[in-house]
């Protein structure tokens, strides 16, 4: 195989302290009165310096160029490499900051001994929410991960203390946790408990939200003010611990002065009922601020693991690297750091676990590599095999973030690429100057072209060197596949209304659209934000009670939409189970019957509620309905048949029924149809 040339730049060393010193004489003579010599103070020693490198990707790995980095008060731009270097005066730590338009900031604390580099990774901006009255109250929805946000009227200040009011734009970023994003985790994890002790974190939910006026000012939320957020679930236990509705999390938001994670005890998250998520659970918390917000759990483990990183002919090498760390629960959290030459002992890691390493030299080599916890790991770096700056472009040439997917026909790697592109590197081994590598691009998340919410797609293939521009094929979005869901994630008849505000300023409204279980529904494709009001087609069964149910939320112009009803108003009660019997009538002798009784409606079909085989005549059975019933459209059929060949049947609209109310069957000699069935 014939492999990038490596890179020539040398690996950084701490420079070492000079100190000048020089001899003083004083003017002779024999004056005894002469003045004395004067006291010339030694020069001040030249401060020691420290290099220290910075290799800034996406969470995925891409290397990103033109973000600004600040090391304490210098600020520098990384290359087109992903690259940035500082000589600062040596200390023992220093704060570093990473920012870039359509990232969520990277702020952490560095060790003033490294002499590699060490990655700083980015994760993007998920959702940007425009909205005209940011004085009033909403529940904003984001795309990802069941992500809401739900603010009072008057929520917000400006930063000198102000109501706000008028245009605005919310930002709203949920975080997998279950995925790479959280290598791209603000500082690392790193984390002081309410005791002012270090701690380490492993993340139950993460959340960003930022709100800007037209003016570009951040705004917060008022004194005396709370707002609500909360994100699916996508595990039912983190750190091996078990979730359930009702669980306690406690709260944590970054501090980016600090580059750490406070927790504040004022505050306690909870585990509730989540209709959209994998496992039905969702984390909620009222907050007093915005940043971003972690439900998270101390991680407290007695394991330990050896790491460092080698050349193939086995010189150890300082590098940065990434270790993504799976749970046997599926609950995941990353180490990003640096390894000196020879390597370090991670502590604080758990005695099972499987984990993705992923590892840069200062020459920019990499190294890949799966281990568990049971034995010492070396990662081998080696030249990159391909190495491409990746761009997606708009039919008119402009770039645009999107999620590229890579492959030699044989590996895959995806990889996150913002509008002014990324390098991207490989390992493969199976790659020469003669493969051909081919690139699938699609934007994540709708953006706006043309005053329209579009979705964009395309490919393009290249060599394992040079540029790759991906031209995107664009495709409005002018409909939207629209459902209700109850609490319990069930699919509930409905009736939505919408009304959506266009590019232009106008608004556009649809009202009583029906919907049995889902419904594609046409919205102009130039909609920025949408409201969805729905409520319940009749009422429905529940704790006893027949309920309404209503929700609402606003989005953007997305590809489909989830309402949940999570508003109930009483109606009356239901019937929870009712009495079945069967007695003979005039012409039949039958001693014993059996029942069968049928849910009927336009939202059920046709669906068996119970059978029950040779009741005793006189005697009774019950007969439980389920939960979620509705008051309107839907019937209960009970049908008897005796042994000795009679029959009854009642159909009975099931909001008429009251609970326990007793149903008794004459059995007849006659089918439904006028035959005769009796005797046996």
């Amino acid at each position: 195989m014939t492999t990038l040339q490596s890179k020539t730049q040398s690996c950084l060393k701490a420079c070492s302290v000079a100190l000048l010193a020089g001899s003083l004489f004083a003017c002779g003579g024999s004056n005894n009165n002469a003045a004395p010599d004067p006291v010339v103070p030694d020069p001040e020693p030249t401060p020691e310096t420290v290099d220290l490198s910075f290799m800034i990707q996406t969470h995925t790995g891409a290397r990103l160029s033109d973000v600004t980095v600040t090391l304490d008060e210098q600020s520098a731009q990384s290359d087109v490499s992903g690259r940035v270097e500082f000589s600062p005066e040596s200390q023992t730590s220093y704060r570093v900051r990473a920012e870039a338009d359509g990232f969520v900031p990277q702020v952490l604390r560095v060790s003033g001994e490294q002499d590699g580099i060490m990655p700083i990774r980015m994760v993007p901006v998920k959702q940007t929410l425009p909205v005209d009255d940011i004085e009033a109250a909403r529940t904003l929805s984001a795309v990802d991960l069941g992500a809401r946000v739900t603010f009072p009227a008057n929520a917000f200040v400006t930063p000198d203390g102000e109501p706000a009011s008028g245009e605005a734009t919310v930002q709203i970023t949920p975080w997998d946790i279950t995925s790479d994003e959280l290598n791209a985790m603000p500082a690392n994890g790193q984390a002081t408990d309410a005791g002012g002790e270090s701690v380490e974190l492993i993340s139950a939910g993460m959340i960003t939200v930022d709100v800007h006026n037209a003016e570009g000012d951040y705004l917060q939320i008022a004194p005396n003010t709370t707002a609500e957020i909360q994100m699916d679930l996508p595990v039912a236990s983190i750190n091996n611990e078990p979730l359930s509705i009702g669980s306690t999390i406690p709260m944590w938001h970054f501090d980016e002065d600090q580059g750490l994670w406070i927790e504040d005890d004022s505050i306690t998250g909870t585990v509730v009922a989540s209709a959209t998520s994998p496992v039905g659970l969702a984390v909620y918390a009222e907050v007093s601020h915005f940043s971003t917000w972690n439900w998270d759990f101390k991680f407290e483990n007695g394991g330990s693991i050896n790491v460092e990183c080698r050349l193939s002919d086995s010189t150890a090498i300082p590098c940065g690297i990434n270790a993504g760390v799976t749970l046997d629960d599926g609950s995941v959290f990353t180490r990003n750091g640096y390894l000196p030459e020879g390597g370090s002992t991670i502590i604080n890691m758990p005695n099972s676990a499987t984990i993705d390493w992923y590892a840069t030299s200062d020459t920019g080599l990499i190294g890949e590599k799966t281990t568990d916890m049971s034995a010492d790991v070396i990662i081998e770096l080696e030249d990159p095999s391909s190495e491409n700056v990746v761009r997606c472009e708009l039919p008119d040439g402009t770039g645009v973030g999107c999620e590229v997917t890579l492959t030699d026909g044989t590996e895959t790697l995806t990889q996150s690429v913002p509008a002014e592109g990324a390098t991207i590197v490989t390992g493969w081994d199976n790659l020469d100057e003669s493969s051909e590598l081919t690139w699938t691009a699609e934007t994540p998340f709708p953006i706006s072209v043309g005053g329209q919410q579009v979705i964009a797609e395309g490919t393009a293939t290249s060599g394992i060197t040079g540029d790759v521009d991906v031209a995107l094929t664009i495709t409005p979005i002018d409909e939207v596949e629209v459902q209700c869901l109850g609490e319990s994630g069930v699919s509930i008849p409905c009736t939505v209304d919408i009304t959506a505000t266009l590019s232009d300023g106008t608004v556009f409204t649809d009202t009583d659209i029906l919907i049995q279980d889902s419904l594609a529904v046409a919205v102009p494709a130039e909609a920025t934000l949408l409201q969805w009001t729905a409520e319940s087609n009749g009422a429905f069964s529940q704790n006893g009670q027949f309920v309404t149910m209503a929700g609402s939320m606003e989005t953007s112009l997305v590809g489909s939409v989830a309402v949940v009803l999570d508003e109930t108003v009483v109606q009356g009660p239901a019937a929870q189970s009712i009495e079945i019997s069967c007695i003979n009538g005039p012409d039949t002798s039958a001693t014993s019957c059996d029942i069968d009784a049928f849910l009927e409606g336009n939202r059920t079909g046709y669906v068996e509620l119970g059978e029950f085989e040779a009741v005793a005549l006189g005697d009774s059975v019950t007969l439980e309905f389920p939960e979620g019933m509705a008051d309107e459209n839907e019937w209960v059929q009970v049908m008897v048949t005796g042994d000795d060949g009679s029959t009854a049947y009642t159909f009975s609209q099931y909001g008429s029924l009251t609970d326990g109310e007793m149903i008794e069957l004459e059995l007849q000699c006659s089918d439904a149809v006028g035959g005769v069935s009796c005797p046996q």
